[in-house]
C-alpha cells in the first residue's frame, strides 16, 4: 500500500518546514519506506505499520498547534511489492526514458 501524505499546523505562519520536519523524523524513526516531495510523503507499508506513526506524528504537532490538518490517500493495490519505485519505473519504461526526479 501507498499513503500519500499531507499533514501540517493551520495559522503556523507561510514556512512549514519545521512541522513537516516533524512528521518526516516520526516516519523515518519507524523504519518506513518513504519519498519526501514538496507537497506531501509517500509511505510504503500496511494500515498496521503506517497508521500508528501517522498517529504520532499528528500527536506530535499537537502538542504545540491548536490545529493540525492532515489529508491522506491510500493506493491499496493487492499483491503489489515496492510500489514506491516500481510505479515510478513502469511510467519510465512506458515513455522509454529517465524521469527528472
Amino acid at each position: 500500500m501507498l499513503f500519500s501524505v499531507a499533514t501540517f499546523p493551520i495559522g503556523d505562519g507561510p514556512s512549514l518546514h519545521k512541522s513537516v520536519a516533524e512528521v518526516v523524523d516520526e516516519i523515518d524513526a519507524a523504519g518506513l519506506h518513504y519519498e519526501v516531495s514538496p507537497t506531501d510523503t509517500v509511505i510504503e507499508g500496511d494500515w498496521d505499520s503506517v497508521m500508528p506513526v501517522l498517529q504520532r506524528a499528528e500527536k506530535r504537532l499537537r502538542a504545540h498547534h491548536d490545529r493540525v490538518f492532515m489529508l491522506i490517500t491510500v493506493d491499496d493495490y493487492a499483491g503489489a511489492e515496492n510500489r514506491l519505485h516500481m510505479a515510478v519505473g513502469e511510467v519510465e519504461q512506458e515513455l522509454h526514458r529517465t524521469l527528472k526526479h
